[in-house]
């Protein structure tokens, strides 16, 4: 892990509105901090940076033809 690895990983946080892996971290850190558990955050880190790369995953995925006629039933009336 390098000195940019939690910016990074809050960048992206923030850029796909992942609120639920932001407190995750945040409590991972704050006990890395207050209990000196280093060993633990850094397993527990690399555990939410497998999350952020799925989440990512799921969100840039194109959608299906089943999902864009859902979405936009408009399209299928094509006269």
């Amino acid at each position: 892990m390098n000195d940019f690895t939690l910016q990074i990983m809050f960048d992206r946080i923030d850029a796909y509105h992942l609120s639920e892996i932001r407190e995750e971290l945040i409590n991972v850190l704050t006990a890395s901090v207050y209990r000196n558990a280093s060993g633990y955050a850094r397993k527990e880190i690399i555990q939410i940076w497998g999350q952020i790369e799925e989440e990512m995953a799921k969100v840039n995925e194109p959608p299906t033809e089943e999902q864009l006629s859902l979405e936009h039933p408009e399209l299928l009336n094509v006269e």
